[in-house]
């Protein structure tokens, strides 16, 4: 007997995902377990499998569709079933919202399952009667925008048109239209290139620019040109809001409203910690090992450790109880395309500092691929977000619920500090620890920070 195959919830935090790619095709045999589409959830982009047997039947949401957990995404039976009564049920279900493809429109359109199968349908038998009329042709396209984004997300496989150049004007069609087809991405790069977006013949569906154009583009500008003569162009635009940036946004909006934030702030003499991570560094290269330790690790392993020791700093916030975890994992706040994710160290307490940056390294690459497993960014006890790395001295990060504290990490500064008396050289390293005074009182918080300090001036413990 036919059945509807309904979006899956892919991560604990997934209301909704995007179709990315269709894995089987109309008439393919499907199994249980079987992967038969890339959908994009808030946080990655995930294979959904199949949970029943038989025939792709029919495929209801086109790819590039927004939709709810629990709504149709496909029917799957016995070859030549009559799946009618079916269609008519996904029709009265949850909408799908499609994700607009045209320029500077972010408006959501929704359409039933069955009438957007519908829609394509009738567009296809338009489309057959009435070749000689271009125009009828490009709202079957629509239904396909193309995703441009890095890792694991992929460009549909729309068809191509090319652009006509209009002579020694260098402008394309779409220009001399008044309108210019580009991805936020390739907007974006235009922009910071100084690249003009109407001199480009994008390569993508319906002439679209992408990525891909703006740095073919950038590599035929003239060695040496100064950048000063290329203005940048500034276009207002309004930009679709992604699952993940939905998310991010939901989440936050919520721990600063519910979650009484109280801030601590340290300067600590980080010179110790940087001439042992300089020394351990060497010693790895000598041993021809390529990794290299970071301060970052160093400071992973310094919390771990000041969480065992003030392990109310270690907990959470429940209704009728405070949650003291017996674990110890601690989140990394790494930066992705659209977003930001944060993939968890397991045990950071009972793994040395060279696992650690292993570990890091690993999460980090996988994040920015979006193919990290929902159990890898999700049930932490403590987190850590560093802007060193931008030259941000100090800043306050908002807590990761329900984490009851986040660590803010600035630079290592060089300067003059007073040792006995004496102005010498000196590092120093400001941290801010963002605490839930639900959970964590001020002496406690600044107790957890005493440990650390103590760990980061004195660090050959970290290496115990």
């Amino acid at each position: 007997m036919a059945k509807i195959a309904e979006m899956t919830q892919l991560s604990p935090t997934m209301s909704e995902g995007i179709l990315i790619r269709w894995l089987k095709k109309k008439g393919d045999s499907v199994n249980p377990g079987e992967s038969i589409a890339e959908v994009e959830t808030d946080k990655a982009v995930m294979e959904m499998e199949a949970f029943d047997s038989g025939v792709l039947l029919e495929i209801i949401a086109p790819e590039g569709s927004k939709i709810p957990v629990g709504g149709p995404v496909a029917v799957i039976g016995k070859a030549g079933e009559d799946i009618a009564s079916l269609l008519e049920e996904a029709k009265s279900r949850t909408p799908v919202v499609q994700q607009s493809s045209s320029e500077g429109n972010s408006a959501k359109t929704e359409t039933s399952p069955s009438s957007a199968f519908a829609s394509s349908v009738s567009e296809k038998k338009s489309i057959s009667e009435t070749k000689s009329s271009p125009a009828n042709m490009e709202p079957a396209h629509s239904m396909r925008p193309d995703i441009e984004t890095s890792g694991s997300f992929l460009t549909s496989d729309g068809p191509k048109q090319h652009q006509m150049n209009l002579g020694s004007q260098g402008l394309t069609q779409s220009a001399q239209e008044g309108r210019i087809k580009a991805s936020p991405l390739a907007k974006r790069l235009a922009t910071e290139s100084g690249v003009d977006l109407a001199k480009i013949s994008g390569t993508g569906p319906q002439g679209r620019i992408l990525k891909r154009d703006i740095e073919a583009s950038k590599s035929q500008l003239v060695p040496g040109r100064s950048s000063s003569t290329i203005a940048p162009i500034l276009r207002e635009e309004k930009l679709p809001i992604s699952g993940m940036r939905s998310t991010i946004a939901n989440r936050l909006v919520h721990a600063k409203t519910h979650q009484p934030h109280f801030y601590l702030e340290a300067e600590i003499n980080a010179l110790p910690l940087s001439n042992l991570r300089e020394q351990f560094n060497s010693d790895l290269k000598s041993g021809k090992d390529e990794i290299k330790v970071s301060i970052n690790d160093f400071l992973i392993r310094a919390s771990a450790l000041a969480l065992l020791e003030v392990p109310q700093v270690n907990s959470s916030w429940r209704e009728d109880h405070i949650l003291r975890h017996g674990r110890v994992d601690i989140g990394v706040a790494v930066s992705i395309e659209g977003g930001l994710i944060t993939p968890y160290v397991r045990n950071a307490d009972r793994i040395g500092v060279l696992e650690i940056s292993r570990t890091v390294k690993e999460l980090a690459s996988r994040a920015r691929e979006r193919k990290l497993k929902p159990e890898e960014y999700s049930n932490g006890t403590f987190t850590v977000s560093n802007l060193g790395m931008y030259g941000i001295d100090k800043f306050a990060a908002v807590i990761n619920e329900p984490e009851a504290a986040i660590l803010a990490i600035g630079a290592v500064v060089e300067k003059p500090v007073l040792v006995s008396g004496s102005i010498v050289p000196g590092k120093t390293l400001t941290v801010c620890l963002s605490c839930d005074h639900r959970v964590v009182d001020g002496a406690v918080g600044a107790a957890w920070l005493a440990v650390l300090r103590e760990l980061i001036e004195h660090p050959l413990r970290l290496l115990a």
